[in-house]
């Protein structure tokens, strides 16, 4: 089991939902974290009181800017002395069929998904290589089946899978693992719009364990992508068994 007690994380998109509760097990489990937003929240500075700022930093920033991602990974190494887990998790809705997306949309769209990641890779590149690593992108059920009026967030999830095979490929020899978490509906902002008869029909008739997720399924699912040492370049589906349907 790869430990990561006295290892540092990096998490993007992690001030919040998904990648806050990853940052919280990877804490629980003796990891330092490094937290990347958009923007400050309570959830953040919150975990930042409970565990300290010896163990969680915050560096706000777009990592959809390039400039961002590499500045992210620098500051890390500075503030920690290492790198040895990234997670890419920062991420949105993209909704709409391709006559209604705009090109900033879908361009957009690569930028957040898909683009953070060749940069984070690349920087954080040197100190993975290190000692080997875990990394762990998230993805979608949406990239692995078909889910109508949102083509844009369908391409760019669907996107990381070859991309996380392409890196774990090339950069098994260094003992750099890359894997995926592919959430169904996990109950964050993501999925606060959600009408009472879309949340009725999912638990009804798309969820067989009717119900949905919660964002500690998934930060669990992580730690344990993280810690096995001979997982690479696959993907694991956390969703209540949604995506093993026919129809629904």
């Amino acid at each position: 089991m790869y430990d990561v007690a006295g290892k540092v994380a990096v998490i993007t998109g992690g001030t919040r939902g998904i990648g806050l509760a990853i940052a919280e097990h990877l804490l629980a489990a003796g990891s330092s974290v490094v937290l990347n937003g958009r923007n400050e929240t309570p959830e953040a500075t919150e975990l930042m009181t409970r565990f300290g700022p010896d163990k969680v930093a915050v560096e706000l920033g777009d990592i959809a800017d390039p400039a961002a991602a590499a500045a992210l990974i620098d500051a890390a190494a500075r503030r920690f002395g290492r790198l040895d887990i990234l997670v890419h998790s920062a991420g949105g809705p993209a909704p709409g069929k391709i006559g209604d997306l705009t090109s900033e949309a879908w361009m957009n769209a690569f930028a957040v998904h898909v683009h953070p990641v060749f940069h984070l890779f690349r920087a954080a590149h040197p100190h993975l290589a290190r000692e080997g690593g875990a990394v762990l992108l998230i993805s979608s059920v949406a990239g692995l089946r078909g889910c109508p009026g949102t083509v844009a967030y369908q391409t760019v999830k669907g996107a990381l899978i070859p991309l996380a095979k392409a890196l774990a490929f090339d950069h098994g020899h260094e003992n750099i693992r890359v894997n995926l978490l592919t959430p169904g509906i996990i109950r964050t902002r993501f999925h606060a719009a959600m009408t009472p008869e879309a949340k009725a029909h999912n638990l009804e008739k798309r969820i067989p364990l009717r119900r949905e997720g919660s964002v500690d399924d998934v930060a669990q699912a992580a730690l344990q992508m993280i810690q096995n040492e001979f997982i690479t370049g696959e993907y694991l589906t956390i969703d209540g068994g949604m995506s093993m349907r026919v129809t629904g």
